[in-house]
């Protein structure tokens, strides 16, 4: 092999491949990296059984061929390069890549023992990567962690995302809430689907896919989820589980008991002011309403804190409900405006949305949070 290609072009996608490898491998071939050639431009791919990474970028190839390097130094190596073209000659024994000034040999990987990667499937739609990030991150927040998701409970460690019509959903629970994002798509025709993937793996994936339209494969009851950018394509392993049928667990505000309406900055820096007078992370605290405001209270014997909010409310005088500061936080945290949040008895579920300039409440989020039994 003999390319010449930008270091800072190489330098990133060496980074962003490397970052998606394991630390420590149980085989030393997953921790490398293949470089090959095609027409004009060199693939950079990783794979560790679990999710794989093809960055293709554009290249002078001079010789072409095929060659498996670690991961570690080709991204250490690379970014340390000055910018501008470097030279990178391989053989069965060592990689080169030299630059005015800098020379690199690393030693090469035998490629026998590396797996086949997978094939990515056709696109059936494009999202915006800037919404789809924030939304697939805060929905991993709300993910069950995998050591708690076993047996039939498996499918609540992964991020849900479905295509319906001209839009998008990105879903997740933990069975204490329940977070769903609206987001525009474009599908490739008329065609929906579904991908229920690991967490963690999907979170990381759209952050590196940020700044950029995104397209992702639907393919039925293919084992494999693909999500590709402008030059890097990620492939992950689903979770084998369905995702839980969670739309019944949205209350229903016609059958609400009252509801309250406030600024969702104000009603979350209360929420972490009350916290911090807390013991411990899960303890409680109280929303209560009266004389058109809610004090939101922590603290136990001793410690004690409360926060008092201007709200408008309906029917929810002398109401109060518990609830672990953590989740209900991290529900009002992706709202910037006003918040509804509807209440029907302090033992069972809110329902919180963001409200538009006009009091209505959006659809493009939507919340739930289960509340905490009150001694």
């Amino acid at each position: 092999m003999k390319i010449r290609i930008d270091q800072k072009q190489l330098a990133g996608a060496a980074r962003s491949a490397h970052r998606r490898l394991p630390n420590n491998p149980l085989q030393p071939v997953l921790g490398g990296l293949l470089l090959e050639t095609g027409g004009d431009s060199v693939t950079l791919s990783g794979f560790d059984y679990e999710t794989s990474t093809r960055a293709t970028l554009p290249a002078d190839v001079l010789e072409t061929g095929k060659v498996l390097v670690s991961g570690r130094l080709l991204a250490d190596v690379t970014a340390a390069m000055p910018a501008g073209p470097i030279d990178v000659v391989a053989d069965d024994r060592e990689l080169t890549l030299t630059a005015p000034g800098t020379t690199f040999t690393l030693p090469t990987m035998s490629r026998r023992d590396y797996p086949e990667l997978p094939t990515a499937p056709e696109a059936s739609g494009t999202v915006d990567g800037d919404l789809l990030a924030p939304a697939v991150v805060h929905a991993a927040q709300a993910s069950m962690p995998d050591k708690e998701a076993a047996g039939n409970l498996e499918g609540f460690r992964g991020v849900h995302v479905a295509a319906d019509g001209d839009h998008l959903t990105v879903s997740a629970s933990d069975r204490y809430r329940i977070v769903r994002h609206r987001l525009p798509w474009t599908p490739d025709g008329d065609s929906a689907g579904e991908l229920l993937v690991p967490a963690a793996h999907l979170a990381a994936t759209c952050k590196q896919l940020a700044g950029s339209p995104v397209r992702i494969s639907f393919t039925g009851a293919a084992s494999v989820a693909a999500l590709a950018g402008d030059t890097l394509t990620v492939t992950s392993r689903t979770v084998a589980t369905p995702f839980p049928d969670i739309a019944s667990f949205f209350p229903d505000p016609a059958q609400a008991a009252g509801w309250m309406r406030c600024d969702g900055t104000e009603l979350l820096e209360a929420v972490k002011r009350a916290a911090l007078v807390n013991d411990k992370e899960e303890q409680a605290i109280t929303l209560t309403f009266g004389h058109g405001q809610v004090t939101v209270a922590g603290g136990v014997e001793g410690s004690t804190g409360a926060s008092r909010v201007e709200a408008e409310t309906t029917d929810l005088d002398g109401f109060t409900a518990g609830y672990r500061p953590g989740f209900l936080g991290s529900l009002l945290a992706p709202i910037s405006g006003a918040v509804q949040v509807w209440f029907t008895t302090p033992s069972k579920p809110v329902l919180i949305q963001p409200v538009d300039d006009n009091g209505a409440a959006t659809d493009h989020y939507r919340a739930v949070c289960m509340p905490v039994r009150l001694k």
